[in-house]
């Protein structure tokens, strides 16, 4: 999976873009391995950290957003959030297979 981080009105240390790709990898891959790719947007308003994520998956593009005063709280949220989305995601697009169907051939000649 292809991660972007971008950080707007403000800079990030290499250690940030560490954690927030580990995040990512180990949080968010595990659940659903169909993810395209993602985008990390964090930004900077006064005392607040705002992170989002935008994911895109085989038909469906996801977006989870969250504030805090620390960054790395945001994060591990908005992860949180994502992750929850994702397993949702997951079940309502898995098929039971029922071993008991059988195909029926139907005949016009009645």
């Amino acid at each position: 999976m292809k991660v972007s981080i971008v950080a707007r009105h403000f800079d990030i240390s290499e250690k940030t873009r560490d954690y927030i790709q580990a995040e990512v990898d180990h949080r968010l891959e595990p659940v659903y391995d169909r993810i395209v790719n993602c985008k990390v947007i964090v930004d900077r308003l006064k005392n607040d950290y705002i992170a989002e994520v935008i994911l895109n998956v085989p038909g469906e593009t996801m977006t989870a957003k969250e504030t805090s005063n620390d960054l790395t709280k945001s994060v591990d949220f908005v992860v949180k959030k994502m992750r929850k989305q994702l397993s949702k995601h997951k079940t309502k697009w898995k098929r039971p297979i029922d071993p008991d169907k059988q195909f029926v051939e139907s005949s016009d000649e009645e």
